[in-house]
Order: structure tokens, then C-alpha cells, then sequence
């Protein structure tokens, strides 16, 4: 099917053909005949699906046919940067048709909104907020208004329009054509719609899963390994334009910061930036000339933005929907993507539902403790061992979780006596000590034998619980034995010399000559007294 296959004017046929509209998506081929026959609409399909389109297209026809006297539509979006972008879509098919429309958004000059609505566009695309305050401003002629548009209406349940959205659609005619669009329909939204519309006609899209096209991973790490994780990343593949999505503003500003540090140009947008900013950021990272953008949710649902070719979710999504509609800006027009989803402790019960997605293809990998910003990393590598080895094998001088316990169990083929027996009592579980004697004399070059077995053995004077006890006991590893004194080659290395120091003397000399505070009821007596009388 075509859009000239439709009953579709030969100028919005036109605005179609200048924009490369040649065939309608399924939404929009289901949508559009239902909304040029005049019925109320409920369409449920999620980002990408060209929702846009199937309300943009029938309505441009229904209002050119029209006698086009004062607003004839309202259409209302939870963000600024969708309403900016249903505008675009409106001037850009509508070209030809000569139909008005304006926004009316936070952001933007507010006495600019005014004019255009005291001069009577045709169509104006709102966020709630705003619309609201230009309305007790103003004074918005809403009697000649014939349709009603409520895109994304679920996250504008989210974002806490709702008795908004019901204030304005109360300031309506009753009279009128309803279409709502959303891409879940919580009962909220169902009770909502049942208030507002009049036997309207149901299209829904079935659930779309993540695409193929685009390769899904998702890390478990600490949270002081996302930075490294990134910057490897984007240090390893190749990519041409990359959205990494926070979940809070104070994050979306600090990740930018973060990055920018790192060598990397990003911008960020989020809803405390202004207007303006939020248009450079976006027009930026459209342009390319900024290759990464930082952003919350605000740019997750229907903004258009072609050739991304990495999402990485730098917080894990809360639900589902909100992984799939950010997922869903890469992997498109036929074109494969990377999305990247960082995971840890507190994001696993999130994540959980996210991994259980219908036949959805999710590579899950783990991150050693090991891994920082100097470690190796290969996007080809799905599974990581932790890299803190022996000094002779990776010169770190820390030991890896999985090596010690897999070293800790074999046996050199070569040892003496001496060494075997401190190897022992190490795999026995007294790890802290008999190893650090040993340590003590490969450091004065008394035992050869002692360096071959470092080199093929973990040190245990570098294990964690060999650094809290000699901390606790204020002295170095080497000063601590097995239980034995140390000899006496060593004493000379490891003894503390008490040296006396004139002031420090002079003070607590001071200090015991000083009178004592007398005790009992007779030192709370004298407390009371004069310094005179005390003596």
C-alpha cells in the first residue's frame, strides 16, 4: 500500500513526497483511515513505529478541507524537544497546504507563544505546563477547536500531567475528534480515555521486542568501573555517534564533566537545562559535532535522531518499556547498533526484568574486581578473569581472586624443606604468616629457593588480611613472624629506634607538676571558689 492509495489531497501528497513518504508503516496504515472517517482513536504502539505520522497525516487532510477559522487542533506532548519535533513533521508535510501551527512550550520565549495564539494558528502542539500558563495569560479561544491529540499519553502519566491534561481538555468543546497515543495503556490512561472519547476505535501494534539488528550486552561491574568500562569501549570498536542515558539531572551533568575530563566531547540535555541549551545540545549531536550526548528519559521517546550508532544505559531503565524505547534509537532504517547496559549491585532486581524479556537476545558478561582504567580490553572477549596476579607474572603485586584459589592448590615440583612447610601453613588457612617470614628474607637475598616459589605461587604478604593485621599492629608485613621471635640478622632491619625529644619531655614534665583537680564533693566545693581562696 502507498499514501496515494489513500484519499489524500494532492498537497499533502506532495509534503509527502518531498520528505521520501512513499509507503505507510502498519500504524499508520491502520490509523489513518479511521482518523479521516472522523472517529475517535486509541493507538497503542511503541517508539519507532511511526506514530507521529498517523495522526500528522490524516489531521493536515481534515484541517485543509475545512473552513480553518481560529485553533483547530491541540495536540499535546510530554516534552519539549517531541513537541518541536511534531512541528517539523507538521511544516514539513503540510508545506503545501498552507496550514498554520505553532508551539507552546517551556523554554521559548513566552510573549512570542502569545502573539501566535492571539493570531490564530491553525495547529499547536503543547506541553501541558506551558499551555496552562499561556491560557490564564492569554485567554486561548479554544470554541473553534475540533481535534484533540494526547501523544504519549503513559509518560505523561509518569511525568505527573495528568490532572493537567484533564483541566485542558475540560476548556474544550465537547464537540470534537479525540485520538490517543501511547505505548502501554496503564488503567490510569484506560479510565482517562473512557471519560473522554466516544466509541473510539482500537489499533494496536503487538509488543515490539528489541531488534535483532542490534547487539545487546549488558556489563555487571562496581560503579567506579562504568567510566573505565566506557572510555575502553569507545577506545575499542568503532562508532560514529553514541547516547549514554542516566537516570537523574545531577547524573547526567556529572557523567558529561566525567567524560569531558576523559578526553571525550559530549554534550547533555536533561529538564533543568534551558531551552536554548537543550537545542544545542541536540543540534550538536545531530550535526556531529558532538559524537556523544548524555541525556535522561527526555530523549528516549519519539525523537527522531538517524544514524546512532551506540546506546549505552549508564544507569540501568526502571522498566521495560523505558529498555526497549531507548534501545530503539539505534538498530534503525536497516542498520545495525550496539546497546551497552552497565549493571550493578543495586540495578540487579531492575535488571532482572529486563533479562527476562521474550526471546530476546541479551549477552550477560562480569567484569573482574581487577578492572580499571590501565586493564586490557577486547570487545570480543565475553568473559573476563581477574588480571591482579603475582608480581613476576603481571608485576600489579596483588593476586586475583581466581588465581589464588586455583594456585593455592597446587604444589611446586621443586621446593626445600623450609619452603614447603611455610606453603603449608598457607593453604592451611594462615595465610598472614608463615609467607611473610619468607617475604622478609627474599628481601635481604637469604633464600633463593623462597624467589622460584613467588614466582610460581601468589604472595600472601599482598593478601588483604596480611595488610588489615599489620596496619592494626602499626608495623609493615616484613616486622610481623610466625609466631617465632626474628632472628637476628633482622632485628637491626625491622626495630623501631625510640628516640626522646627535648620538647616532648619539657611538656609532660610540665604537665605532672601541674596541681590536680581535687576529688569529690571538696573538688566541686572548690570549683565554686576564687583562684585566691582555693589554695
Amino acid at each position: 500500500m502507498k499514501f496515494t492509495d489513500l484519499t489524500l489531497a494532492d498537497e499533502v501528497i506532495s509534503g509527502l513526497n518531498d520528505i521520501r513518504f512513499i509507503e505507510p508503516t502498519p500504524i499508520q496504515e491502520q490509523t489513518i483511515p479511521h482518523v479521516l472517517s472522523g472517529k475517535d482513536m486509541i493507538g497503542v504502539a511503541q517508539t519507532g513505529t511511526g506514530k507521529t505520522g498517523a495522526f500528522v497525516i490524516p489531521l493536515l487532510q481534515r484541517i485543509f478541507e475545512s473552513d480553518r477559522e481560529g485553533i483547530k487542533t491541540i495536540i499535546l506532548t510530554p516534552t519539549r524537544e517531541l513537541a518541536q519535533q511534531i512541528d517539523e513533521q507538521i511544516f514539513a508535510i503540510g508545506y503545501h497546504t498552507g496550514i498554520t501551527s505553532a508551539t507552546v512550550i517551556g523554554g521559548s520565549d513566552f510573549s512570542t507563544q502569545a502573539k501566535a495564539l492571539k493570531a490564530g494558528v491553525d495547529i499547536i502542539v503543547a506541553t501541558p505546563g506551558r499551555f496552562m500558563d499561556q491560557n490564564k495569560v492569554v485567554n486561548i479561544d479554544l470554541s473553534t477547536v475540533e481535534f484533540l491529540v494526547l501523544d504519549e499519553a503513559d509518560r505523561m502519566l509518569d511525568m505527573g500531567f495528568l490532572p493537567d491534561m484533564k483541566k485542558i481538555i475540560d476548556w474544550l468543546p465537547t464537540k470534537r475528534q479525540t485520538l490517543l497515543f501511547s505505548a502501554t495503556m496503564p488503567k490510569e490512561i484506560e479510565r482517562l480515555a473512557s471519560t473522554i472519547m466516544n466509541n473510539p476505535e482500537k489499533v494496536e501494534i503487538a509488543r515490539s521486542k528489541p531488534p535483532e539488528s542490534v547487539e545487546q550486552r549488558a556489563y555487571f561491574l562496581r560503579s567506579n568501573q562504568k567510566i573505565p568500562l566506557v572510555k575502553q569501549i569507545f577506545d575499542t570498536i568503532q562508532w560514529d555517534s553514541c547516547i549514554i542515558f542516566t537516570s537523574t539531572k545531577k547524573g547526567t551533568d556529572e557523567l558529561q564533566r566525567l567524560l569531558k575530563k576523559s578526553g571525550i566531547k559530549a554534550g547533555s540535555i536533561h529538564g533543568d537545562r534551558s531551552q536554548d541549551e537543550r537545542n544545542k545540545a541536540l543540534n550538536a549531536f545531530k550535526n556531529g559535532e558532538s559524537p556523544v550526548i548524555v541525556a535522561t528519559n527526555v530523549i528516549a521517546r519519539g525523537i527522531d535522531i538517524k544514524d546512532v550508532s551506540m546506546i549505552i544505559n549508564y544507569d540501568v531503565p526502571r522498566s521495560t518499556d523505558d529498555y526497549v524505547h531507548r534501545i530503539g534509537r539505534t538498530g534503525r532504517y536497516d542498520k545495525s547498533g550496539i546497546a551497552v547496559t552497565l549493571v550493578t549491585k543495586r540495578d540487579r532486581k531492575s535488571f532482572a526484568d529486563i533479562d527476562k524479556i521474550k526471546d530476546n537476545k541479551l549477552r550477560k558478561i562480569e567484569l573482574p574486581e581487577s578492572f580499571g582504567p590501565k586493564s586490557s580490553f577486547s570487545w570480543d572477549t565475553y568473559t573476563f578473569e581477574d588480571n591482579r596476579t603475582s608480581s613476576k607474572e603481571s608485576g600489579s603485586g596483588s593476586t586475583g581472586r581466581t588465581d589464588r584459589k586455583k594456585r593455592s592448590e597446587e604444589t611446586p615440583a621443586k621446593k626445600d624443606s623450609n619452603n614447603s612447610g611455610r606453603t603449608k601453613k598457607s593453604t592451611s588457612g594462615d595465610r598472614g604468616k608463615g609467607s611473610k617470614r619468607g617475604d622478609s628474607q627474599k628481601k635481604n637475598g637469604s633464600d633463593t629457593s623462597a624467589k622460584e616459589t613467588t614466582s610460581r605461587e601468589p604472595r600472601q604478604t599482598q593478601s588483604s588480611n596480611g595488610k588489615e593485621s599489620s596496619k592494626k599492629a602499626g608495623r609493615r608485613p616484613s616486622d610481623q613472624s610466625s609466631g617465632q621471635k626474628d632472628s637476628g640478622e633482622n632485628k637491626p632491619e625491622t626495630r623501631r629506634i625510640r628516640r626522646n625529644i627535648p620538647r616532648i619531655e619539657k611538656a609532660t614534665e610540665r604537665n605532672r607538676n601541674a596541681p590536680q583537680p581535687s576529688k569529690g564533693i571538696w573538688g566541686l566545693i572548690k570549683s565554686f571558689l576564687p583562684l585566691s581562696r582555693r589554695n
